[in-house]
């Protein structure tokens, strides 16, 4: 009789230990995979942001060729990528039929920039000097969820020559 009760009061002490040792790693546990969880989470957005900055600069190019080709007119210009899709320029979601660029948004700053050339002496008059048309576009993104951001702004310089002769223009039936 007393074997058994020296036995059991061992083995009761020993489940109270092993609860113990128990709740312990299950905190453990929590703490690690909230962890994750949240890194998991952060690694999504980040990809997220990524995808839409390069998105935003593919545009942001197209709108520089576009105004390389053709002319800008006037100091300030804006507008969305929906409405270039009515004229073939974007392609919409086969699979879902939406748009795709519904969230982009774009900004365009002219500026004309005299250049001033100290070191050169002209011998001709200074109207002849071509000038430079500082170029500001600006990539706008907005979806709703996320707060309102410019992923991308370019700041380029354009000459006042053309990029086409006007038959490569004709040709490609851009007039």
């Amino acid at each position: 009789m007393r074997i058994w009760r020296k036995y059991h009061r061992q083995k009761g002490m020993g489940y109270g230990f092993i609860l113990l040792e128990v709740i312990l790693s299950m905190m453990i546990l929590g703490i690690a995979i909230a962890a994750l969880m949240r890194s998991f989470t952060t690694s999504l957005a980040t990809v997220r942001k990524a995808q839409i900055v390069t998105t935003a600069s593919l545009l942001a190019q197209q709108i520089l060729e576009e105004y390389e080709v053709i002319p800008p007119q006037g100091d300030h210009a804006e507008g969305d990528f929906s409405s270039s899709l009515e004229d073939g320029d974007f392609t919409n979601d086969a699979q879902t039929g939406s748009d795709p660029y519904k969230y982009y948004y774009w900004v365009v700053d002219l500026e004309e920039i005299e250049v001033d050339y100290p070191d050169f002496s002209l011998k001709g008059e200074s109207d002849e000097m071509e000038n430079l048309t500082k170029i500001t576009v600006s990539i706008i993104y907005n979806d709703g969820r996320l707060k309102q951001f410019t992923p991308i702004r370019v700041e380029t310089y354009l000459t006042t020559s053309e990029k086409f002769t006007y038959d490569s223009k004709r040709e490609n039936k851009l007039y």
